[in-house]
């Protein structure tokens, strides 16, 4: 009997293996810290792209005037040509997204994912920018 007591207690105090454990729990949270950079920073550049997009197919769109603003300098965006010139932009980006006309001013809502590397799940990306035509 007292000699399994000593075999028990000779193993409790065996600390063999506790560095393996610890460089476990550490590359682990090690691994999710990186990962979380750099998604993180993926988002936000994914965000900004986004935004350059919308306001790149909102400025296209604010050059399709009409052709009575260049006759006799009256301020008018056509809307047809403003929507056909915002999502050819946004197509040819390779994104999708909303164009909307309202007056002098045209707004470009940019709808994309962004894929991250280190979590399997896909983020939705939305930028919205607006252009008005502005005559002198």
């Amino acid at each position: 009997m007292r000699n399994t007591i000593q075999k028990l207690r000779d193993k409790l105090r065996d600390d063999s293996g506790v560095a393996t454990i610890y460089f476990v729990i550490m590359t682990v949270g090690f691994l999710l810290i990186v990962g979380l950079v750099v998604d993180g920073a993926g988002k936000v550049q994914a965000n900004q792209q986004a935004y350059s997009t919308a306001a790149g197919a909102s400025r296209a769109a604010a050059n399709a005037v009409s052709g009575a603003a260049i006759i006799d300098g009256t301020t008018a965006i056509d809307t047809n040509r403003a929507v056909t010139a915002a999502n050819g932009y946004l197509s040819a980006a390779g994104v999708g997204g909303n164009v909307s006309v309202a007056g002098d001013r045209i707004t470009v809502t940019v709808l994309t994912d962004y894929s991250p590397v280190f979590i399997p799940i896909a983020f939705p990306v939305e930028a919205t920018a607006t252009a008005e035509l502005i005559t002198q």
